[in-house]
């Protein structure tokens, strides 16, 4: 079955996507490039991976050297990261090219991510998934494929992924001076009010600027928000939570992640989850940035309004007719991005291509050869299907 899904695929399409790369200039876009399979080997002394795999669970950088494409650079930090995913065995990890070095970038770009996708079967669900929301317009890190070796040892297939940071909100936004922060799961969070102390909101946002600033400085805009938000739904709600929040841009959001069928993030089955929040400091509007797109392409009929009712914000900005209206009509419009010229089936198919050598001789991956086959041929399926099931569950609902 997976063999005969694969083989509907153009003829002239494989061929095309097979075709190598040309090579591009040594800059932060051709570290992300999605047509070529990228490569990493880090340098790390032997006592010194031993102890980052010992301690994986924690956040200690170690010394070590990354070479991409000839380049060298020396005395990065590298640590493990991530919440599920964290591994002895293939560990995601962070390089910080200037963590002993100020100043110190390979190409501009002063952080990189090395993201394990220990979550996904398909191992393209990340990539995929950031590729389209860029499409929608939307912020985005850049990512690619790439083959990682530690001291010339294949570790396995990666996803490369830009940090969100100050040099992403300048590339994204225009604008990297505003405040920028991490939403970490402590505990399910659904948008409630978590009463007057900064702690709570400290615990689940973590700054990652102006962080010499008062906990009033940054935090009050955050707690006041979660108050406004959960105050009934009347003449003044929305005027009261716009002064915090960019609201169309929060339903924008959550209706591209609604069409990926993404079950752990902003409407996630326990709470919020993988994102950012920005402030600009001359506007004040908190906005939504995705993060962690692994849990993607779940339920081909996932419905639209799945968990609407479970989050705070959400639901209450629902009861508005245009916030709805704009809800319907992205969705409407992801699928008719996804569906035309089969934007969707022909990214993930050129991504299979691409890697699959690599997965197969990936020995850390979470799952069989066959495994990763018949996940390919499920997302291949999801694509074909799901814009029609969107716009049918869209037309219903206007």
């Amino acid at each position: 079955m997976v063999m005969m899904m694969m083989m509907m695929i153009p003829i002239l399409l494989v061929a095309l996507l097979a075709m190598p790369a040309a090579a591009g200039a040594q800059t932060p876009d051709a570290v992300f490039a999605n047509d070529t399979l990228q490569e990493i080997r880090l340098s790390i002394h032997s006592q010194d991976l031993r102890e980052l795999r010992e301690r994986y669970a924690e956040d200690v950088y170690f010394p070590a050297d990354v070479q991409w494409r000839g380049t060298r650079v020396s005395n990065v930090g590298v640590r493990v990261r991530g919440l599920a995913t964290r591994s002895a065995v293939k560990p995601g990890l962070r390089i910080d090219f200037d963590r002993y070095v100020e100043g110190q970038a390979l190409f501009g770009l002063r952080s990189l991510v090395l993201d394990n996708v220990l979550r996904d079967p398909s191992l393209i669900r990340e990539r995929t998934s950031m590729a389209f929301i860029g499409r929608m317009g939307q912020p985005a890190p850049r990512e690619s494929f790439g083959r990682l070796y530690i001291n010339d040892v294949y570790e396995g297939l990666y996803v490369f992924v830009e940090a969100i940071d100050t040099d992403f909100l300048a590339r994204t936004l225009g604008d990297g001076s505003g405040y920028l922060f991490e939403h970490k799961f402590a505990g399910g969070f659904y948008g409630e009010y978590l009463g007057d102390d900064y702690e709570p909101y400290k615990l689940r946002f973590a700054a990652h600027t102006h962080r010499l600033e008062s906990d009033t400085m940054l935090y009050l805009p955050l707690r006041d928000l979660f108050y406004e938000v959960n105050q009934d739904v009347d003449g003044v709600w929305r005027d009261r939570v716009s002064r915090y929040i960019d609201l169309p841009q929060v339903v924008t959001h959550v209706a591209i992640e609604t069409f990926l069928a993404e079950i752990d993030g902003f409407l996630g089955t326990a709470g919020m989850a993988n994102f950012y929040l920005y402030r600009p400091d001359n506007v004040g509007l908190h906005r939504l940035l995705a993060w962690d797109r692994d849990t993607t392409f779940q339920e081909v009929d996932s419905a639209i309004f799945a968990r609407v009712q479970d989050n705070a914000l959400f639901r209450r900005a629902l009861a508005f007719g245009d916030l709805r209206a704009l809800y319907l009509d992205t969705l409407a419009e992801c699928a008719r991005v996804a569906a035309a010229d089969r934007w969707l089936e022909t990214e993930i198919v050129r991504a299979h291509l691409l890697i699959r050598d690599a997965v197969y001789e990936d020995a850390a991956k979470p799952v069989s050869n066959e495994e990763y086959e018949r996940a390919i041929a499920s997302l291949v399926s999801f694509a074909r299907q799901r814009p029609a099931i969107v716009l049918e569950a869209v037309a219903a609902a206007r």
